[in-house]
């Protein structure tokens, strides 16, 4: 039985718990928070034997085999660095620290210690996502000639919206770039199987004054002004980023976080040579395949029509769509099936790793690089 440490029980803590429970051959011995409320209750909702305010108590324990690291940016390379050192696998959200160079030991000292690590990029774990990087890994589009994509949500469109990650100390230097855009340019770079090679950025931010409430809120959680003080905010709510894979190949991207009416809509378009693909969050069992002679087409998931590597994660009869609970579930599945095979810290994988979240923190400096700079960065 795998002994599994759950650090962090904020929204995308509990979103980690609703999926390890599903899973077997596992148990989550042991959760943590700065919070010891949020750590209790989360405990008592997922039967957690164990539970605390320090993180140390699952870094420095002979109990746990693998580490959930749902903590704010700030926690990521401490935490990940203690649990490397300490023999533990893990599992870290993204980014996977605040600069390349923390980024890059992380990397290295995974592979010093041969430690199956992965990063929660959920979002290329739907299986029509999985449909489209088949089919171009398959040559079925031909050459990739342009790809184009946004990430809107609105949930930072009032000046009384806060979240830690509009405070540079919390959160690094990058806003909704670290956010939104790192798992936007992984869906990107898994998907057409391309590299980000240059980048030219652009950042606002529209609200440079909040209300930031005097209690502790969750992610998406909405105040009242009377509950909150001034903050002078530093980072972007708003991001539009060109850029080039494979040095050839362009491409723009457009994210942010104050568009009303938009809660996660997230969309990818890739022209090939051949044909052209489509995705958009909204309708996330739908794949786009657009043609120049002859009629569109559009696939539904369904594994009995879908190429064998992404009909594995259509798991469900055609017609019951999966979500993003299943998503999130089916990067664990990978994980564990990695970490059971003893996989180690392999290159070879199509699975994000730390190195992913390496190569992820490369193309963010490069942007903030690029918009400070207000010319091309060359990664």
């Amino acid at each position: 039985m795998i002994r599994v440490g759950l650090i962090g029980a904020g929204y995308i803590g509990m979103v980690h718990l609703e999926q390890l429970i599903r899973l077997g051959g596992l148990k989550v011995v042991w959760v943590v928070d700065s919070n010891l409320d949020m750590a209790k209750r989360a405990a008592a909702k997922y039967g957690i034997e164990n539970y605390s305010t320090d993180y140390k108590d699952i870094v420095d324990s002979a109990e746990i085999d693998v580490i959930h690291n749902c903590t704010p940016n700030k926690y990521h390379f401490q935490i990940n660095r203690e649990a490397l050192l300490n023999g533990k696998q893990i599992l870290s959200e993204k980014p996977l620290a605040m600069t390349v160079a923390e980024a890059e030991e992380l990397w290295n000292l995974s592979v010093q210690k041969n430690t199956v690590t992965g990063v929660d990029f959920c979002y290329r774990y739907y299986p029509v996502v999985q449909e489209a990087a088949a089919r171009i890994q398959k040559g079925e589009l031909g050459d990739v000639r342009m790809v184009f994509g946004s990430w809107f949500q609105d949930w930072l469109s009032l000046e009384t919206d806060y979240s830690w990650r509009l405070e540079k100390s919390e959160n690094g230097p990058s806003n909704v770039t670290a956010d939104l855009g790192s798992h936007w340019f992984d869906l990107v770079q898994f998907v057409t199987g391309l590299k980000v090679t240059d980048v030219m950025g652009d950042f606002a931010t529209i609200l440079p004054v909040r209300k930031k409430p005097k209690k502790q809120v969750l992610a998406f959680q909405h105040v009242e002004e009377a509950d909150s003080e001034d903050l002078t905010c530093e980072l972007e709510e708003y991001s539009a980023v060109h850029f080039r894979l494979n040095r050839t190949v362009p491409g723009s991207f457009t994210t942010s976080q104050i568009c009303n009416g938009r809660k996660s809509d997230t969309s990818f378009d890739i022209y090939g040579k051949e044909s052209s693909l489509s995705w958009n969050h909204k309708d996330a069992n739908r794949l786009w395949i657009g043609h120049r002679f002859g009629p569109n087409e559009e696939l539904i998931e369904n594994s009995q029509i879908m190429h064998p590597g992404a009909a594995r994660f259509a798991v469900l009869p055609a017609g019951h769509p999966l979500g993003y609970f299943d998503a999130v579930l089916h990067l664990f599945e990978d994980y564990y099936k990695a970490l059971e095979a003893g996989e180690g810290a392999s290159l070879s994988t199509s699975r994000p790793t730390f190195y992913t979240g390496y190569d992820e923190m490369k193309i963010l400096e490069a942007i903030i690089a690029s918009n400070k700079q207000r010319k091309w960065q060359t990664l």
